[in-house]
């Protein structure tokens, strides 16, 4: 029973050099497979790329290709996560074919699931504004909150401030709140961890 032929496509050359020695007829074009072809080895009939980092990947025609991307992208192991992401998943699955990132671009690209939920601002454009805050630690927000249930030591204010920039907050509970407390803790808390800042913001109810 005759074997049947594979059609030509990208690892032909390889193969028939690799396999019965053939080389283009052209010597640019001979020396050009020669210098790829050291990339690749033959294993039971079948090409493999080499790599420096990676184990052997299996190069694929294109019939194989389009499947192979469906199934790591849409079926059972898919997760819609990106082009970049689907062409590394294909070297880390073993697969390999001469425009792998260029095809799980393209392939991410034309998904329609990946266009309906993908991180993209639909927000119609503005004008540019200014930052609150110019820089960390330079404008802070300090608020009371309570009085709540008492907690140990008959706590029941917290004094809370955040920075605009980063939105660290810093907090102390108190018994009372009175002006010794909240200096000490601007002192303390603020100014000798942070330094000196611009602006603090309160609201007190005016």
């Amino acid at each position: 029973m005759l074997e049947e032929e594979e059609e030509p496509n990208w690892m032909t050359p390889y193969k028939n050099f690799l396999i019965k020695g053939v080389l283009p007829l052209n010597k640019d074009e001979a020396q050009h497979l020669k210098r790829k072809a050291s990339n690749y080895v033959i294993l039971d009939g079948e090409l493999f790329k080499r790599g420096l980092t990676t184990p052997l990947l299996k190069c694929l025609n294109s019939q194989l290709v389009d499947y192979i991307k469906r199934e790591l992208h849409e079926w059972i192991s898919g997760l819609h996560t990106g082009g970049h992401s689907l062409a590394n998943k294909a070297v880390r699955a073993g697969y390999y074919w001469p425009t792998l990132k260029a095809n799980a671009l393209n392939f991410t690209r034309r998904c329609r699931r990946c266009q309906e939920f993908a991180d993209m601002p639909h927000t119609p454009p503005d004008n540019l504004h200014s930052l609150s805050s110019p820089w960390p630690f330079a404008m802070w927000g300090m608020d009371i909150l309570g009085p709540l249930p008492k907690a140990q030591r008959a706590i029941k204010y917290l004094l809370v401030t955040i920075d605009y920039f980063t939105k660290w907050i810093e907090v102390r509970p108190l018994q009372d709140i009175t002006a010794s407390e909240v200096e000490k803790f601007t002192w303390k808390h603020l100014i000798c961890r942070y330094g000196l800042p611009c602006v603090i913001v309160i609201d007190n109810d005016t």
